[in-house]
């Protein structure tokens, strides 16, 4: 009986307690209500009257409430309340001729507050709630788009509009220096650099940023190049179908100048480069670097020296920066005689496995279109791509076979490899070396293509097929090797099982099995039975 009434004690004690807790949050449920009421009244008010200016003290005060919501509410409120404020010319940095001495002090306090608002919204960019972080973005945006469009300051004679360049600057340091998973607000942010005055304006002052910035760490930089990975510039005028997208501008006030932006954007560029890159962040910047950055660059030759070091590094980094040594070899006259030397060292068994595998052999393909490329350069690459297939993963070897066969295409010399000369009946006997890069010493064209041959007895029936090519003539098109960049183990698999195997070719015992055992007439079978 103690038991039962000591149960029945401590149930009634925790019902009292969840009871309480429940009071508690209900409560606190009533308190957001109406703090948000009050919120919304002042708010109305102050819009309605700038007799009630002092309400944006008691709705700032919010701020520093520990409850996100009720941050949120009091940022949107106090947005609401200072473009309203901006756009009736009430925060201009000169008041209209006649202004009171009283007007005037309500509207430096009015400017105080908005920049003590303005300060805080950037605080919140670095909040631990990615929903506060992005609204702060998406606040501080809106106050600078109304900037832009209603100016606080004092404009020169003849100009009629200027973009809110500090306040972009201040927002732009802060989301750079951000210590905490930055991505989220960084990739919110991508929505507005669409706008043509925003863009341009952004690599104006990112240039800035990083000439003053002393202190450049890896977050830093992170961020920045987490920015510059989602720029695009564009050199063409827009079509009549595509409308110029401004954010606080319009067409009278702004003409997108690509000339200047591409100032603004090698200067980023050059700066973001003297400092020391993490490999991941160089990885990163080698990526984006072909395509996105060398078309833009005022002067692409000054990236020589720092592509170069790269592609002299070795392993997954020569194989990000060969695209970028090609493209100011084919498009900037640059000279580099070992090119195809260090293209060809590049052939090594780790190639087959990097992450960046078929980036590499499509852009390998692409170097080795050319039919003016020396039939012994040739020889050698499809030689040491026929060694490679005997150890590359099966996904692989269909890729490297359809690869010599296209080299053999193109340069028809090579179809003497394709048999072995006569006096040699060992493969121990090839005097292929293939160790040795360089291209003249590594007597390719004395060889023959026997590791095709021996492909052709491999398990995989579309391999063993696909290798039957060195004993057939060669057909007048290549192969298109784009197919086979991503083809993967389950695709083959998948292949095989759809594939029709006619079923009088299937090897089939002489006695049906019964169990895992030796043949019954075999001695085997004496000493062994599973």
């Amino acid at each position: 009986m103690r038991k039962c009434q000591n149960f029945k004690t401590v149930g009634n004690g925790t019902s009292k307690k969840m009871a309480a807790s429940s009071t508690k949050r209900e409560k606190s449920k009533q308190n957001q209500r109406e703090i948000f009421e009050t919120i919304k009244f002042q708010t109305k008010e102050i819009i309605q009257s700038r007799k009630n200016i002092n309400y944006i003290i008691d709705i700032q005060s919010n701020l520093e409430s520990e409850e996100s919501a009720v941050v949120k509410a009091s940022v949107k409120a106090l947005d609401k309340i200072f473009c309203h404020l901006t756009s009736n010319g009430s925060l201009s940095e000169q008041g209209p001729p006649l202004e009171t001495e009283a007007d005037k002090t309500v509207r430096e306090w009015s400017r105080e507050r908005y920049q003590e608002f303005q300060d805080h919204a950037l605080k919140l960019i670095a909040a631990e709630q990615i929903s506060l972080q992005e609204q702060a973005l998406l606040t501080l945006m809106h106050l600078l788009q109304t900037e832009g469009q209603h100016p606080l300051q004092k404009l020169p004679e003849g100009k009629e509009h200027m973009f809110p360049l500090d306040l972009l600057e201040k927002l732009m340091v802060h989301m750079l220096s951000l210590e905490r998973e930055a991505a989220p607000v960084i990739t919110r942010f991508q929505e507005f650099m669409e706008y043509e005055d925003v863009l341009f304006h952004l690599l104006r002052v990112l240039g800035k940023i990083l000439k003053a910035q002393n202190n450049v760490d890896e977050k830093f930089l992170k961020n920045l190049i987490h920015i510059l990975e989602h720029i695009t510039l564009h050199n063409s005028p827009l079509k009549e179908e595509e409308k110029t997208k401004l954010f606080c501008s319009n067409k009278k006030h702004f003409k997108w100048n690509y000339g200047q932006a591409k100032k603004y954007f090698s200067t980023i560029w050059q700066q973001l480069l003297r400092h020391p890159l993490t490999p991941s962040l160089y990885k990163r910047v080698l990526v984006i670097l072909p395509d996105k950055v060398l078309p833009h660059l005022e002067k692409p030759l000054l990236l020589t020296d720092f592509l170069m070091e790269s592609y002299r590094i070795g392993g997954a980094v020569s194989i990000l920066a060969l695209h970028g040594v090609f493209l100011l070899m084919q498009n900037y006259n640059l000279e580099y005689p070992d090119f195809y030397t260090k293209l060809y060292a590049l052939l090594e068994p780790g190639v087959l496995f990097v992450k960046y595998r078929a980036r590499f052999f499509y852009l390998l393909d692409l170097f080795m279109t050319s039919t003016h490329i020396p039939e012994y350069i040739a020889a050698a690459f499809a030689k040491r791509l026929s060694r490679l297939a005997l150890i590359a993963p099966a996904n692989v070897v269909i890729l490297l076979l359809h690869f010599v066969g296209n080299l053999m295409i193109r340069h028809r010399g090579l179809s003497r490899l394709m048999h072995h000369p006569e006096d040699q009946n060992d493969v121990t006997d090839d005097p292929y070396v293939m160790n040795e890069n360089d291209l003249t010493a590594c007597k390719a064209t004395d060889s023959s293509l026997w590791e095709i041959k021996t492909l052709q007895s491999h398990v995989l029936p579309e391999i063993a097929n696909t290798a039957k090519f060195i004993e057939r003539d060669l057909p007048k098109l290549e192969w298109d090797v784009k197919q086979d960049l991503e083809t993967t183990l389950e695709d083959l698999l998948e292949k095989e099982l759809k594939r029709k195997i006619p079923t009088d070719d299937i090897p089939i015992n002489f006695e049906k099995p019964t169990k895992f055992a030796c043949v019954k007439h075999e001695k085997l079978s004496v000493y062994f039975e599973l």
